[in-house]
């Protein structure tokens, strides 16, 4: 199912993240570099629907399937009533080439795992669930989203200065035996506040 139309205000305060979290300390507004460059991630936040509070963080990276390679994102969200944190990982399955239909919907036939890795930190083993939705502001179209419940101790260490700049892997257990996996690999932004804005209530 499609998600819902983003607002202004999704616009407008991704756009105010993606400013701030290039500013360093001590910098005058004039020297603020507001360029989002391949090398420096950043964390985007959005607030995805205009009448609920819900505020996501997102960064940008590469997926690949078997010869192909599709820029993706990562998209981490507090559900502050369930004080539960979801991580979601988006891309385009046809530029990729990779079946999306056994892991669609609460009855799908695959739900994974995933295997989620973290700077040194030890490899996650998730289940998953799959849907169809946009994807934030900038994005045109509808994508794929693999979305699955983070631990509590590694939402910690995402909020902690160790994961700064640290490479993120995942890597989805294909749904047919012999198949290959489907692959993402990120950098966590040196910056980490906007997470930390985020996620607080859920830490």
């Amino acid at each position: 199912m499609i998600g819902s139309f983003r607002s202004p205000q999704a616009l407008f305060l991704a756009l105010l993240a993606a400013f701030d979290a290039q500013a360093q300390p001590g910098d005058t507004p004039a020297q603020v570099d507001r360029i989002i460059r391949p090398m420096q991630p950043v964390w985007l936040l959005e607030q995805p629907f205009a009448n609920n509070p819900l505020l996501t963080a997102r960064t940008f990276g590469d997926s690949a399937y078997g010869e192909y390679h599709v820029k993706a994102t990562l998209q981490i969200s507090c559900h502050s009533q369930t004080h539960g944190a979801s991580v979601t990982l988006q891309i385009a399955p046809r530029s990729l080439g990779f079946h999306s239909d056994p892991f669609e919907g609460p009855d799908a036939a695959a739900n994974g795992p995933m295997h989620i890795t973290m700077g040194n930190r030890p490899t996650l083993e998730l289940r998953v669930s799959g849907f169809w939705t946009s994807a934030g502001a900038f994005q045109v179209g509808s994508i794929f989203a693999i979305q699955t419940h983070i631990p509590r101790d590694e939402l910690a260490y995402l909020a902690s200065d160790a994961s700064r700049n640290q490479p993120l892997k995942l890597s989805l257990v294909p749904a047919k035996a012999g198949a290959k996996p489907l692959t993402a690999e990120f950098s966590l932004p040196q910056s980490n506040d906007g997470l930390k804005q985020v996620i607080q209530p859920c830490l």
